[in-house]
């Protein structure tokens, strides 16, 4: 294919394109989950707090590339600071390496002043020419439950069998004295509320995405996938978790936690990895700090793989040295958890899942 002239661009947000043509573009470049975005996509990207996003890019009447947004807030010395989180940023295989990654960037980059992102390899080149800060102490992290699910000879026996036959199951220690509250987030989400009110505050010297109510509400109240979502209590501390199945493993992400201290953190953790034992759970994954992982988190979570995350500020209050050093993103955060899903399994739900309170 001849250069093309970045001239003759042009970018359209998703409600002024063809939905029709929108629809084709999503079976191309996001084939397992086309669905699930082209029905949710105003709640995904947070359209009501950013009306300048997602757009995709159009070329001689085509749609070739596309670039998610979704707004949020960062807290950092008393003061609230509005950013983007970068997602979905996917052009088609022939107008690849011809300056249009970069060329999309800097027009993303001229809707607000304070951009995030986790990223591949290849779109990490890309904000590395746009002059991005990366970090590598964020982690995604995961603990085996069922080993035998892995091994390609044994995999394929029947899922009954091989949850029947686990070797965890037996050796599960039962934490009688610390019980936990467990229970589907979408029967109770009043007392999330009230434990974001108690946990709301920032007393760290380094900037944090802002957990306020509007961002409860958003992110879990009027989720789609909020029927996969369970929530584990003790005292003012809670982990909220997505339960999903992939062909035949049943696995759970953790996307969201909040502790007191770090014996709530040790008790939730342990607990709710004999829980997930006694559930059949087969994995268990989740994005961290890799701070947490050097301290509470390691003896829970062998497994660690590093994950790219690049920021970019333009304003001197919050520069990148100050942005890089964000210290609580989660799997709640950018797309990471709806990644998760795909058309086929986002209305399968797991049965026989025990809650108590």
């Amino acid at each position: 294919m001849k250069m093309i002239e970045l001239n003759e661009i042009e970018f359209k947000s998703l409600s002024q394109v063809n939905q029709n043509q929108l629809f084709d573009f999503y079976q191309k470049c996001f084939s397992k989950k086309n669905e699930i975005i082209f029905k949710n996509w105003k709640w995904i990207y947070k359209h009501s707090e950013n009306q300048q996003g997602p757009f995709v890019v159009i070329y001689k009447e085509k749609i070739i590339g596309h670039a998610g947004l979704i707004a949020t807030n960062i807290l950092f010395n008393s003061n609230k600071y509005k950013a983007l989180w970068f997602v979905d940023f996917y052009i088609l295989p022939e107008y690849q390496n011809k300056g249009i990654g970069k060329f999309m960037t800097d027009y993303w980059m001229r809707i607000e002043k304070i951009h995030l992102t986790i990223c591949n390899n290849h779109s990490l080149s890309v904000f590395k020419k746009c002059d991005w800060a990366l970090s590598h102490n964020y982690v995604k992290s995961c603990k085996l439950l069922n080993p035998l699910k892995w091994i390609p000879l044994v995999k394929s026996l029947d899922k009954n069998v091989l949850d029947k036959i686990n070797l965890f199951k037996f050796l599960n220690y039962k934490d009688t004295k610390n019980k936990l509250k467990v229970f589907k987030l979408s029967e109770n989400t009043k007392i999330i509320g009230e434990l974001l009110s108690i946990n709301s505050t920032n007393n760290s010297d380094k900037p944090v995405i802002l957990r306020d109510h509007d961002w409860f509400d958003w992110r879990f109240n009027q989720s789609p996938f909020l029927k996969h979502y369970y929530f584990f209590n003790f005292d003012n501390s809670f982990i909220i978790v997505c339960i999903y199945k992939d062909q035949n493993k049943t696995k759970l992400n953790i996307i969201y936690s909040q502790f007191d201290n770090l014996d709530h953190e040790e008790i939730l953790n342990k607990n709710l990895i004999n829980w997930a034992i006694d559930n059949n759970i087969d994995i268990i994954w989740l994005c961290t700090n890799n701070l947490k992982i050097d301290d509470g988190y390691k003896k829970f979570y062998t497994k660690n793989f590093k994950i790219n995350f690049v920021c970019n500020s333009f304003d001197h209050t919050l520069n990148n040295e100050k942005l890089i050093n964000i210290s609580n993103i989660d799997g709640v955060d950018t797309d990471a958890n709806i990644i998760s899903f795909n058309n086929d399994n986002i209305n399968k739900l797991i049965k026989d899942i025990s809650t108590y309170n």
